[in-house]
């Protein structure tokens, strides 16, 4: 158990519940900036893709919105929460926002992916079926 030694602090509640936390050292806060700004850079690309997607493939472009919600979400949370503890404002400021950040995505990622498994492919044989079926009725006239 030797290599848990330097994360003993992340094991320790007062860790997480500090109102005046330690502040953070400028290394620190670029990397927690980027982490989060990537998240919001690749929910922006996500966005792009089922715009693109949108008339071709309807049920991949919900899917694609469906995991972009949750980056830019947290991804703005993220930043809110980094300023705030950047700025040491006593009650924002405190670590456990940004565990609480991480939980939400995990959970949010997790549901989607649920529905992707679950969900998905009843909803794609049924929109197959239903182009398939429409082939055959007749058209509007324009």
């Amino acid at each position: 158990m030797g290599f848990l030694r330097g994360y003993a602090a992340f094991l320790d509640y007062r860790y997480w519940l500090n109102l005046r936390p330690v502040p953070l050292g400028p290394s620190l806060v670029g990397g927690i900036f980027s982490f989060f700004a990537w998240f919001i850079v690749a929910s922006i690309a996500l966005r792009f893709v089922a715009r693109a997607l949108k008339k071709k493939d309807p049920l991949r472009a919900d899917l694609l919105r469906r995991f972009a919600r949750p980056l830019s979400t947290c991804g703005l949370l993220g930043l809110l929460f980094l300023l705030f503890s950047y700025e040491q404002v006593p009650l924002l400021g405190m670590r456990m926002w940004f565990l609480l950040v991480f939980i939400l995505f995990v959970v949010w990622v997790g549901r989607s992916v649920l529905f992707l498994v679950r969900e998905f492919p009843a909803l794609r044989r049924e929109d197959d079926e239903r182009r398939r079926v429409q082939k055959y009725m007749p058209n509007k006239k324009k």
